[in-house]
């Protein structure tokens, strides 16, 4: 029998990724490469840039690396998709030049991002389910207006990160719903673009891609792509999506009602719905899953991974591998830490009063003062922490999504440990499913690849056949009261930081605008 595979290609904050699934077996094969984004000299911090021919380098050299690993030739690639950071913004001109590109880090739009949140954000939450902020496409094109005009002509085009790629793999314009979603000008319920609010922006409508369904067949793998990548000219291309929205299809969230938590570099807890659900107060995000029919709505749990990898490194600076140091660690933990609980990297989403992620320890010496490893209890406050934040934020999803007794689904960096799985399935009082690829967002893209090939009829078949989980972690009763009343502990404890960490966030944006002014 023929072997045909699967490319899924995984743009992100810190490199790229691909994902090469074997149809028949269901087993895959990963290779990375890691990038850092370019500081634009003299935005004060705020100003970031894509280096669009480095990504496009390390994408080719990470396909070219999979099908070594995994013995495979390019024939037997019968498609391939991308999934990519959200709130990347890429302009084109009519000539398929680059003009502007910035990821998601770029925040130099923050005044036009304020004046549109003083003067439009209700109307803008109830057209796109989105409270406006810097890094939305909409806040940079008045950016753009103001200081690149001449990128915004009629010939040229607004496409996210991932957009460009496929333009790169095809030499097709267009875009996904899960993506046009993040711009802030494209409409939650309708799935088109805003034209009214475009022409209030005094932006020719021109510029805006083709929106369609994630799945469908963009083009073919142009030749010059295909030599750099190493793959067949004429593969199928298909329409991949948002990362988060990717991962949430890789881990098998795609039913209403399903719940899942994207614990990576940040911790997206995002629900499934089947009809345009708005928060009215901004606090939450709405969007389209790249699931047919369906929708998305995010709160985040705020820097986790991020934080969890300072930690480590500031707790076991010479270990081989200071993340897993931490979490084992946090296993020989008692429940409950001995007292101590943290907020460290364990947020609760505000779009509308976004904040700096400060966290808190409560310590005492008289709790584990006789502990010959009193670190062991720091760490499971600190996984504790975390875990309750991604309580807090799927209940502020709950309250517009019914969920109660659905089991979460679990996906990204740390649904490798059984040991934050447990202690999130107690917790959060339900049972945890983490899958076993952890790179959902590559997996997810291959799903999009397959519907796109016609390997697959549907995004649900697909998942049924290739989606795997680890056994499942199911919370301990005997724990359940304990951990009841530690969350609310943790609830009184963030609330009472969120106020006493103003004057420190203060004091650190000061500190920033000496450094920039120097």
């Amino acid at each position: 029998m023929a072997r045909s595979l699967l490319v899924g290609i995984d743009l992100g904050g810190g490199g790229a990724r691909s994902l090469l699934l074997d149809v028949d077996t269901g087993t895959t094969t990963i290779a990375s490469a890691r990038w850092a984004f370019e500081r634009v000299s003299g935005a004060h911090g705020l100003g970031f840039e894509l280096d669009l021919a480095a990504i496009w380098n390390a994408t080719a050299r990470t396909v070219g690396e999979v099908l070594a690993r995994a013995d495979a030739r390019p024939e037997q690639v019968v498609g391939l998709a991308v999934s990519a950071l959200r709130f990347g913004s890429v302009v084109l001109d009519g000539d398929g030049r680059v003009r502007y590109a910035v990821p998601n880090l770029d925040a130099r739009a923050a005044i036009e991002g304020i004046d549109l949140a003083r003067s439009e954000g209700q109307a803008i939450v109830e057209e796109t389910g989105l409270w406006p902020m810097p890094i939305h496409a909409s806040a940079r094109l008045r950016w753009l207006q103001k200081h690149l005009p001449d990128a915004l002509s009629g010939r040229s085009t607004l496409l996210s990160l991932g957009d460009w790629l496929n333009f790169r793999l095809c030499g097709e314009l267009a875009t996904d719903f899960s993506q046009a979603g993040c711009t802030g000008l494209f409409q939650l319920a309708a799935r088109r673009w805003n034209d009214e609010r475009i022409s209030r922006m005094s932006l020719p409508s021109t510029i805006f891609p083709r929106a369609a369904q994630s799945g469908e067949c963009l083009g073919v793998l142009r030749k010059d792509a295909a030599q750099d990548l190493g793959l067949r000219a004429g593969t199928p291309v298909g329409l991949g999506g948002a990362d988060t929205q990717c991962a949430l299809l890789g881990a098998g969230a795609l039913r209403a009602g399903d719940m899942a938590v994207v614990a990576g570099t940040t911790a997206p807890v995002q629900g499934v719905s089947c009809d345009p659900v708005i928060d009215p107060r901004g606090r939450v995000w709405s969007g389209h899953h790249v699931v047919p029919g369906a929708f998305v709505l995010e709160s985040n749990g705020g820097p986790m991974g991020a934080t969890l990898s300072w930690m480590s490194r500031l707790l076991y600076p010479d270990a081989s591998v200071p993340e897993s140091r931490l979490l084992e660690e946090a296993a020989r933990g008692e429940p409950g830490a001995a007292g101590m609980l943290s907020t460290l990297g364990a947020e609760v989403m505000n779009a509308r009063a976004p904040s700096m992620p400060f966290g808190q320890i409560t310590l005492t010496h008289m709790t584990s003062g006789e502990d010959p490893n009193p670190r062991r209890h720091l760490c499971r406050a600190f996984v504790e922490g975390q875990a309750c934040a991604v309580r807090a934020n799927a209940e502020q999803v709950a309250e517009f999504i019914a969920h109660e007794g659905s089991p979460l689904h679990l996906t990204g960096g740390l649904s490798r440990s059984d040991v934050f799985a447990q202690i999130l399935a107690d917790i959060c009082g339900v049972e945890v499913r983490a899958t076993s690829e952890p790179v959902s967002s590559a997996l997810g893209a291959a799903f999009c690849a397959a519907v796109a090939a016609g390997v697959s009829t549907d995004f649900v078949t697909a998942a049924a056949r290739w989606v795997r989980t680890r056994s499942p972690h199911r919370p301990d009763p005997a724990r359940a009261e304990a951990y009841a009343e530690l969350y609310q502990a943790w609830c009184r404890l963030r609330d009472a930081g969120a106020e006493s960490t103003t004057p420190l966030a203060a004091a650190h944006i000061t500190s920033w605008a000496l450094r920039a002014q120097d």
